[in-house]
């Protein structure tokens, strides 16, 4: 989806601004995405790497970016919901400025996004686990995924967030297979999707006393 030549205008005139004030905003690149009945902001160093953090959102825009594009648009009833950036979608890639909303402290404000695209889908889904292990940490003993990950197609005991109220996690044998399935790597041990049964993965450990081969 291209961004308007005001959303760019927008952006760098904010971009300018940080540099004599760098605690105000911060820009990255990312994907903002509704996920756990909330919206997050999910930042990557760059194009399908490990994301490094997540961010929650307000769900808004700045009021300065609001007044902005309703000037620069012509529109004074524009809105203010995030969804206005990426009409129709609930999750979408960019390079996104994010403020400390003045709602919440404790969440931020998209600020500027001066071009929007669909999201891949490995993205998505390290976004998702990004999201999830900053929700629930995962207990000591397993090691993360965005530490490291296991030997190709070796089983290995894995963890990820319940779908059940009953259980925060639970466990199940899985295989790292990116060569089989590149964009969606983690399978269960019959080799379906291990999203196919519940969420990713968001940790592991190799059991290997437990899992030893028939």
């Amino acid at each position: 989806m291209p961004t308007p030549n005001h959303a760019r205008r927008y952006f760098e005139v904010q971009r300018a601004a940080e540099n004599g004030d760098p605690a105000r905003v911060r820009h990255c690149y990312g994907i903002v995405l509704h996920h756990r009945a909330k919206w997050w902001l999910v930042e990557f160093p760059e194009l399908d790497a490990t994301p490094i953090a997540a961010y929650p959102l307000s769900g808004k825009l700045t009021p300065a970016m609001v007044a902005w594009l309703r000037r620069e648009t012509g529109d004074p009833g524009l809105t203010d919901d995030i969804t206005a950036l990426y009409p129709g979608k609930d999750c979408w890639s960019g390079e996104f400025s994010r403020s400390p909303s003045q709602r919440d402290p404790h969440l931020f404000d998209i600020d500027a996004q001066p071009w929007s695209s669909e999201a891949g889908e490995l993205e998505i889904r390290r976004a998702r686990t990004m999201v999830d292990m900053l929700i629930s940490p995962i207990p000591a003993g397993f090691v993360s995924v965005f530490t490291a990950l296991p030997e190709n197609s070796n089983p290995v005991l894995g963890i990820r967030r319940s779908g059940y109220i009953c259980a925060t996690f639970e466990l199940l044998t899985a295989r790292y297979m990116p060569d089989y399935r590149p964009r969606s790597p983690w399978r269960d041990i019959s080799g379906d999707a291990v999203s196919d049964s519940g969420g990713d993965i968001l940790g592991w450990q190799p059991a290997r006393e437990w899992l030893v081969p028939t």
